[in-house]
C-alpha cells in the first residue's frame, strides 16, 4: 500500500562528484529499505556538516507553521469551525559515517506543535531511526530499523491528529555484479498502532492497528552517470489487530527511475502494478497501476517548477469501505523577483476513489489545495517565506467530510 501521511519537511542533501565516483557511490546505495529508513541519505552531505573524525553530523531546525488557521478540526461550514494560532517545528539532525567496511546513516528529529487554545493538539512527537550497510566487497548485508511517536493527520482522508506510533525493522543482502549494477534480497516488519484517536465515532486503533510483512528482491544500475534504475517485485501481507476480515496480501512489480541532481531534470519516478487480495469476500481485489513521481524542472535560469504525483491505495478508517484509491497531482512554480526573493505559486489536486465494496455504494471524494508564498533564499541554501493556503474537501455522500481551511503562516528549514 502507498501511503501519503503529512510529514514535516526533511532537508535533502546531495553530494557532487564525478561521473565514475557517482557511478561507484549508487553502485552501493541503499535498496530494501522499509517505510521509515526509505528517506535516510545515503550519500555524504556536503551542506551544513559538522565532521567529528569520520563522522558527519548536519544539525537543523524546520519551522513547518508560524500562523493563523481557519480551521483546526477540519469542521464542516455548518459547524462553525474553530480557529487558532499555531507554532510548529521541527528540530532534527542528520549523521552520516562511511568507513573501510560500514556505511551508516541515521537520523533522529523531533515535532514540536502548539495551539494558542486548543490544547488538546497540542504534541511533542519524535522520530529515530537508521541503517547500517556492511560494505564486504560484493557482498553487502544490510540492517536498519526505526521509531516514529507522533500526533498528525496520517492522511488526506483522516480529520483528526491522531497519536500514532509506527516501528520498522528490516534487513536483507545485496550483491555488487558490477561497479555500477547490484541485485538484492531483503524484508522488512512494520507496525502501525493508534491511540486515544477517534474519527466519525470510528475508534482508528480498532479499524487501523496493523503489522505488515514485506518481502523484496530487485536489481539495480547505473543506464548513464546520471540516470538509474530499479527494477523490483514485492510480496506483502497486512494482518489487522481487531479486524481479521482487512487482512490483505498484495503482489507488485515496480520499477524506479532516479535522476542526479546534476542533470536539467531532476527527481525520481516510480511506476508499478499491483495486485491486491483482500480476506473480505465482500472486498474487491484491486489489480492496477501505481505510482509517485516527484520532478524538479528549472525554467530560463529564473524560474523553477515542482511536479509530483501519486496513485496507490490506502485502508480507509471505515472499516464498511474497505479501502480507497488516491489520484493527486501537485504543481508548483518558484520565479526569481529580485536578488534573494522570489515568490511562489501551487495547487494540489487529490480524488479519493472509494468502490471498493460490494455492499456500499461507490463515491469519489476531492482534496484541492491552492496557495502561494513570498519567500527570502539564504546563503545557505535554505528559504524563510510567508505563505497563504485554502484548502477544500468535498465528499458527496457524507457531509460531514466537507471542509474549508485556509491558513497564513511563515515558514523556513534552516541548516546550521
Amino acid at each position: 500500500m502507498f501511503r501519503t501521511p503529512v510529514r514535516a519537511a526533511v532537508l535533502v542533501v546531495v553530494i557532487i562528484m564525478s561521473p565514475m565516483g557517482a557511478a561507484r557511490l549508487r553502485a552501493q546505495s541503499a535498496v530494501g529499505t522499509g517505510p521509515l529508513t526509505s528517506a535516510l541519505s545515503d550519500t555524504e552531505p556536503v551542506t551544513g556538516v559538522l565532521r567529528a573524525g569520520p563522522i558527519l553530523i548536519a544539525p537543523g531546525v524546520t519551522v513547518r507553521e508560524l500562523g493563523w488557521d481557519s480551521n483546526v478540526f477540519d469542521e464542516p461550514p455548518e459547524e462553525s469551525p474553530k480557529e487558532d494560532w499555531v507554532a510548529a517545528a521541527t528540530p532534527d539532525i542528520s549523521v552520516y559515517s562511511r568507513l573501510r567496511f560500514l556505511r551508516i546513516s541515521a537520523y533522529a528529529a523531533s515535532e514540536l506543535t502548539y495551539y494558542h487554545k486548543y490544547e488538546s493538539e497540542r504534541d511533542v512527537g519524535y522520530n529515530f531511526n537508521g541503517r547500517f550497510d556492511f560494505l564486504l566487497s560484493r557482498m553487502r548485508p544490510f540492517v536498519g530499523g526505526g521509531r516514529q511517536e507522533t500526533r498528525t493527520r496520517p492522511n488526506g482522508e483522516i480529520d483528526t491528529r491522531a497519536d500514532r506510533t509506527e516501528d520498522e525493522l528490516s534487513g536483507g543482502l545485496a550483491f555488487d555484479i558490477s561497479p555500477n549494477a547490484l541485485v538484492y534480497a531483503s524484508s522488512s516488519f512494520s507496525n502501525t498502532a493508534y491511540d486515544n484517536a477517534i474519527e466519525d465515532g470510528v475508534d482508528l486503533s480498532q479499524s487501523l492497528n496493523k503489522d505488515r510483512n514485506e518481502y523484496q528482491a530487485g536489481f539495480k544500475t547505473d543506464l548513464t552517470p546520471l540516470l538509474s534504475m530499479q527494477l523490483y517485485g514485492s510480496y506483502t501481507e497486512d494482518t489487522f489487530q481487531y479486524e481479521p476480515l482487512r487482512n490483505a496480501t498484495s503482489s507488485a512489480v515496480n520499477a524506479t527511475f532516479r535522476i542526479d541532481a546534476q542533470a536539467v531534470v531532476t527527481g525520481v519516478i516510480t511506476v508499478g502494478y499491483r495486485d491486491m487480495q483482500p480476506v473480505d469476500p465482500l472486498s474487491e481485489q484491486f489489480r492496477g497501476f501505481t505510482g509517485n513521481a516527484a520532478i524538479v524542472y528549472p525554467f530560463l535560469e529564473l524560474g523553477r517548477f515542482y511536479f509530483t504525483a501519486i496513485r496507490g491505495t490506502e485502508y480507509s478508517f471505515d472499516a464498511t469501505e474497505a479501502y480507497y484509491v488516491e489520484n493527486s497531482l501537485g504543481v508548483a512554480y518558484t520565479q526569481r523577483l529580485f536578488g534573494e526573493v522570489d515568490a511562489q505559486i501551487r495547487g494540489a489536486w487529490s480524488l479519493f476513489d472509494y468502490s471498493a465494496r460490494a455492499d456500499s455504494p461507490p463515491h469519489k471524494d476531492t482534496l484541492n489545495t491552492l496557495g502561494g508564498s513570498l519567500g527570502y533564499n539564504l546563503r545557505n541554501r535554505t528559504r524563510i517565506a510567508v505563505n497563504y493556503e485554502d484548502a477544500r474537501r468535498r465528499s458527496p455522500e457524507i457531509a460531514s467530510r466537507n471542509y474549508d481551511r485556509r491558513r497564513i503562516f511563515l515558514s523556513w528549514a534552516f541548516a546550521f
